[in-house]
């Protein structure tokens, strides 16, 4: 005889009795494994990169505390420069300009010039103003050198660069002592005398009658086979700008090559 169960009932048992089977079978974890969560991911042992850390802003110095000004010196403290006695350094003064009156006249002595400082103007002159051209330029000198606060210190030269037919060029020397910053002017310079071998002649009396001099210096020459050079110079003993002409005392002197 069969028991009829209600239509409820029997499923329950059929969802029971199935549950049972799948529980028996071999792969019955299975849903378990389907239906586990899921696990978090193992997590990296690799080294992560240090990043470093910003660095603080920089303390700016402090300011360097003024040095305090120097302590007035007391009147102890200061020491008086030294002090040079001006007697005990050693001068040497100038030598006098000697006497060119006391000089013994000459005629074709060798001797030998030696260069002194003179204050020197070159200038031009036609024959017959000869020696009034030469005085008037030895006064421009003069007038020079007193406003230089220079002194004249021996006989003046006159240096013959050029002549011909019409005239001369000279050069018109004045020796001097003495020291200035200041630059001459008026076409004057400071230069030195001529220097060197020379044979000198002495001229006595006025300069318009020096012609026949410079005829026996030529004569003289020439017997003696000399070669001079094309300059010619004359050395005031006495003073042109004020001995009368029949006076003059003027040594020639005659470079030679």
């Amino acid at each position: 005889m069969f028991l009829i169960l209600p239509a409820r009932a029997l499923a329950r048992r059929l969802v029971l009795a199935f549950a049972v089977m799948l529980a028996l079978l071999p792969g019955a974890g299975f849903l378990h494994a389907q239906t586990a969560p899921e696990s978090a991911p193992p997590q990296s042992t690799a080294p992560q990169p240090t990043v470093p850390e910003a660095a603080p802003p920089a303390t700016p110095a402090p300011d360097a505390a003024p040095t305090p000004d120097a302590a007035p010196l007391d009147e102890d403290d200061m020491v008086a420069p030294p002090v040079i006695d001006p007697k005990s350094v050693d001068t040497q003064p100038l030598a006098p300009a000697d006497d060119p009156l006391t000089r013994p006249d000459g005629f074709g002595d060798p001797a030998e010039l030696k260069p002194v400082p003179v204050m020197m103007k070159q200038a031009k002159s036609g024959w017959d103003d000869a020696f009034a051209s030469i005085v008037a330029t030895l006064k421009e000198i003069d007038a020079e050198m007193a406003r230089l606060k220079l002194t004249p210190h021996g006989a003046p030269f006159i240096l013959y660069t050029g002549t011909d037919d019409a005239g001369f060029e000279f050069e018109a020397m004045v020796p001097f002592a003495g020291a200035t910053t200041e630059k001459p002017g008026n076409g004057i310079v400071f230069s030195a005398s001529p220097a060197g071998r020379a044979l000198r002649f002495t001229h006595r009396g006025p300069y318009d009658a020096m012609d026949p001099t410079y005829e026996q210096i030529a004569n003289l020459l020439d017997a003696k086979d000399l070669e001079a050079q094309d300059i010619y110079i004359e050395e005031y003993r006495s003073d042109p700008r004020t001995t009368a002409p029949d006076d003059l005392v003027i040594d020639i002197w005659v470079p030679l090559k």
